[in-house]
């Protein structure tokens, strides 16, 4: 996954937003004798220094975190299931199997691959790392790349599997010249949250493209991804001899998709996935 990859987009900072940043400092600087421009400086330098920190954080490697947000290279979660069952003996090995076997055979997903995240939260006597498995398919035409992350935890003979689909986008330059050109006045909103490790930077200059087509694209990839682990889970348990009734109730109630009044009611996953894109889209614009 490449954090700067538009695919078909042509990702640029666009003139109208160099002419209004240049028109308002120009005017505040006037009003202010100056002292405007000396806040655009340190804040935008700040600004620039983190959303650069994030970037490179992300792009260098998706293996570690701190605190908060450990799947953020990946992107936005787009549906986030967990399905607990007991079985006296651990099946993990037969499930992923199961579930990259019916990927591999359904959509152009060809392996699932072990992948280890660390906490390297500070408040921490020692770090701690956790596996887990992930799944990629090949980024939509504009430049949205889909990904299934899976793990598997044990609470003494209770079973617990989790999986959460992600759609990652590319870093948006207008996004970024917005985020830096308006930092004096926003700095202030972000900054604290900032340091307490509960925001980052990346998600907002990172965008999903608002566009119907990709809307359709992500919203496709979503539900099929979904769909797979849903199948490959319940025959897998089924196999083994546990109960799916609750899994397969759940599986119905997720993915449906109900056409009304010529208007596309969708289940829980597709709504999901595209409130994400709307929310997205919005930041993109703002």
């Amino acid at each position: 996954m490449d954090l700067m990859d538009s695919k078909n987009v042509n990702n640029r900072i666009k003139k109208r937003s160099i002419a209004i940043a240049i028109i308002a400092h120009l005017y505040l600087a006037v009003f202010t004798l100056g002292v405007s421009l000396i806040l655009l400086l340190v804040a935008g330098f700040i600004t620039a220094m983190l959303l650069e920190k994030d970037i490179s954080e992300a792009r260098s490697s998706a293996n570690t975190f701190n605190k908060n947000f450990p799947f953020r290279y990946f992107g936005h979660i787009f549906g986030s299931f967990q399905h607990v069952f007991y079985n006296a003996y651990s099946i993990e090995k037969d499930i992923y199997a199961a579930i990259e076997t019916e990927l591999k055979a359904k959509t152009p997903v060809t392996s699932l691959d072990a992948l280890s995240i660390s906490d390297k939260d500070k408040d921490l006597k020692n770090s701690e790392q956790r596996s887990f498995i992930k799944g990629e398919s090949s980024p939509t035409a504009r430049g949205t790349a889909i990904t299934l992350i899976l793990n598997q935890a044990s609470f003494g003979s209770m079973r617990s599997i989790e999986w959460r689909v992600l759609a990652g986008g590319f870093v948006d330059k207008n996004a970024k010249f917005n985020l830096i050109a308006y930092s004096p006045f926003t700095i202030f909103f972000w900054i604290a949250s900032y340091i307490r490790r509960e925001t980052d930077l990346l998600s907002r200059v990172r965008t999903i493209y608002p566009g119907s087509y990709n809307d359709m694209d992500v919203a496709t990839q979503v539900r099929c991804l979904h769909e797979a682990v849903f199948d490959a889970m319940i025959a897998e348990l089924d196999k083994n001899g546990i109960d799916t009734s609750e899994l397969k109730v759940q599986k119905m109630q997720t993915m449906n998709i109900n056409i009304s009044g010529g208007k596309v009611n969708m289940g829980n996953v597709v709504q999901g996935a595209m409130n994400k894109i709307g929310g997205a889209v919005k930041a993109a614009k703002a």
